[in-house]
């Protein structure tokens, strides 16, 4: 089968290598390319969140199924990254692609385990095929709303379990502020349209258990620099790459906030990102808030 991959980073080169294994015919489309070939049969979107429709408006694609690869929410308005596609590119089928998968293993062949789920019948069962392989298993989601909030959120719980990490201030701690983290993400992205039990599965607990503890993933790298007092522009210029993170924790933040969602991992992080909050009065606050039942 002949695929496109839009986005040459980490992510995108990795996820090409996965196909080229399983025997597809991959085309790699980089960020100054404006064309997929018509012959492409599925697109894969691998670029940031707050990209993708910027860079979906400059591509002319053929009329084939969109599969994001990101996990992020678009700040300005808000959107999943499938609504955004299906606003750019209307009447294509989109879908996504989740779960715990860490660029370099997927790259070297490493066994991962992703959830795939889209917006049509049949879609996301072409997606496996296309995907499925002895190292690469694919479980398949009729939720594409919590399969994209899963993936999303679990990078701000990334970002302040770095932050746990680096303050140094125990194993108790950071299993407390995952739990909650869970709890956190339950409640927005149930606020947003998605099936509970969705993120008790791969986008959602599987990722945020990847990419919580993970000293590979840019998300937690951001918390740990942060909490070894370094600057949010500093960090970012000097990562190699975006930690979505970042993004969706000020895109989740307006959310959140607009509807009343009760989230204070989210807040207090949100604080250390933008507000110039020192880590450990953030930490403190989340521990001295006012008990409630769990």
């Amino acid at each position: 089968m002949k695929v496109a991959v839009v986005g040459t980073g980490a992510w995108g080169r990795a996820f090409a290598a996965a196909l080229t294994r399983n025997g597809h015919e991959v085309e790699l489309v980089g960020r100054h390319e404006h064309f997929v070939s018509a012959a492409a049969e599925m697109i894969f979107v691998a670029v940031p969140a707050q990209a993708v429709r910027e860079r979906l408006t400059t591509l002319t694609i053929p009329e084939v199924p969109l599969v994001s690869l990101a996990k992020g929410i678009e700040i300005s308005t808000g959107l999943r990254v499938t609504q955004v596609m299906a606003e750019v590119h209307p009447g294509h089928a989109v879908g996504a692609v989740s779960g715990p998968g860490l660029a370099t293993e997927v790259a070297a062949g490493k066994p991962t385990v992703l959830v795939v789920a889209a917006d049509r019948s049949g879609v996301a069962e072409a997606v496996q095929r296309v995907m499925h392989s002895t190292v690469l298993r694919t479980y398949r989601s009729a939720d594409l709303t919590g399969v994209e909030y899963g993936g999303a959120l679990k990078n701000i719980f990334a970002v302040s379990a770095g932050v746990c990490h680096g303050l140094k201030i125990g194993e108790n701690a950071m299993a407390g502020l995952v739990t909650r983290s869970l709890a956190e993400m339950v409640r927005i992205a149930v606020h947003g349209g998605a099936k509970m039990e969705t993120l008790f599965g791969l986008s959602g607990l599987g990722d945020l258990m990847l990419t919580a503890y993970s000293s590979t993933s840019r998300n937690h790298r951001v918390g740990v620099a942060l909490a070894e007092g370094r600057g949010l522009e500093e960090i970012l210029a000097n990562l190699g790459g975006v930690a979505e993170g970042v993004f969706t924790c000020k895109a989740i933040h307006s959310f959140a906030a607009d509807r009343g969602i009760k989230t204070p991992i989210v807040h207090e992080t949100f604080r250390v990102l933008f507000e110039g909050k020192p880590p450990g009065v953030a930490i403190r606050d989340l521990l001295t808030r006012e008990v409630y039942e769990e």
